[in-house]
């Protein structure tokens, strides 16, 4: 009996090890249970796997039968909370409280053509819902003060351009709207709740029409720099022909040229000929004029583009002496820095998703749900 007890403990100890040694060599699928002849060690090595990181939910039958129709409500509740944004109508005067969602599809059906791609429309949506995101969580008090205690306004100079569904079909008809208006509901909803971060805060997350070569660095517009906001390449200028309008022109005879830059508070000697009057144009880091002198006072291409109403400070200026005028020659719209729409519309035909463009306008960002802000 003695030797018989020796023997079962030999036998248990030498189990044990074996059991540990294809353990700590990575071979777990010898000693996993229920492996059978016709499951592979990597199927078995998955179940494993699998067994290791199950959830109590998933394992513990209490857990199973005991959630109730309320608790389950109140865990959907929380995954899908619903986020309102106060909006100032910059018209009336009136503020309105409505479901950012909801409003998001009457801001991207407003700043960008519904014509454009579908990934360039959910880029749209997420730089709207973070610019949107970002408003209501650090605006000034000087801000709130314009908004008149709302997020945001419907002022596109401001904030963000908005119209709702009713207004949009009174405006061009029903029949125009809704296959549009589903088109753009489309894009808000497949990006639901995302916004752009950067160090895990909301990013301003401005955007533009169609920028030239490059887009603008915000420090560059604003005087301050902001890491993701930097310029970068855009595609319109190598593909211009593919966008309507991408170049203007502005024309001015002397007398309106000198009339528009006094009336705003330029002061200047016009005694000279109008050919001598402009000189030492510089331009930025991304191309657009910095700042020129007019009859030798400096004066910025922002303040420039303000006075003589150019789309954008992507521009050349010249004299045509033969017909006595003054010639603004504009590429692209807007400020230039973000993301530009049309850039993006062309980055998903070339087959980018909205990601893609997101991260290539806005340098070293994440996408993050909006709910862990609120």
């Amino acid at each position: 009996m003695k030797y018989l007890c020796l023997l079962f403990v030999f036998l248990l100890v030498f189990t044990v090890l074996v059991s540990f040694t294809v353990l700590a060599e990575g071979d777990i699928g010898n000693i996993l249970p229920g492996n059978s002849d016709s499951s592979s060690p990597a199927d078995s090595v998955q179940a494993f796997k699998n067994y290791l990181v199950k959830d109590e939910s998933e394992t513990s039958e209490i857990s199973e039968t005991s959630e109730t129709p309320e608790t389950a409500a109140a865990k959907n509740a929380d995954d899908e909370k619903q986020i309102f944004i106060k909006v100032l109508d910059s018209k009336s005067g009136a503020v309105s409280t409505v479901d950012l969602e909801e409003y998001l599809c009457g801001v991207v059906f407003s700043e960008m053509p519904s014509s454009f791609e579908i990934e360039a429309l959910k880029a749209q949506a997420v730089t709207a819902r973070s610019f949107c995101v970002y408003r209501m969580l650090y605006s000034t008090q000087e801000i709130r003060d314009f908004h008149k205690g709302a997020d945001i306004c419907n002022d596109p100079k401001h904030c963000e351009d908005y119209i709702s569904y009713g207004e949009a079909c009174d405006k061009y008809g029903e029949d125009y709207v809704k296959p549009l208006w589903d088109k753009v509901k489309n894009a808000v909803d497949a990006t639901k709740g995302e916004i752009i971060t950067y160090q895990s805060e909301p990013a301003v997350a401005v955007f533009h029409a169609m920028s030239g070569k490059e887009t603008e660095s915000a420090e560059n517009v604003w005087g301050s720099p902001i890491p993701y906001l930097i310029s970068v390449p855009s595609e319109e200028d190598s593909r211009q022909s593919e966008i309507k309008n991408y170049i203007t022109q502005s024309k001015f005879t002397p007398d309106e040229f000198k009339s528009d830059l006094t009336s705003n508070g330029f002061a200047a000697d016009f005694s000279e000929s109008p050919e001598s009057w402009t000189s030492n144009i510089a331009l930025d880091s991304s191309g657009r004029v910095a700042s020129a002198e007019i009859c030798g006072e400096a004066i910025t291409g922002i303040r420039l583009r303000e006075i003589f109403a150019l789309r954008s400070t992507d521009f050349t200026l010249e004299y045509d002496g033969e017909n006595e005028e003054f010639v603004f020659t504009v590429a692209g719209y807007g400020h230039g820095v973000g993301m530009s729409q049309y850039g993006a519309n062309l980055m998903a035909e070339d087959g980018k998703n909205y990601i893609d463009i997101l991260l290539w306008y806005y340098t070293g960002v994440e996408i993050t749900p909006d709910y862990k802000f609120f």
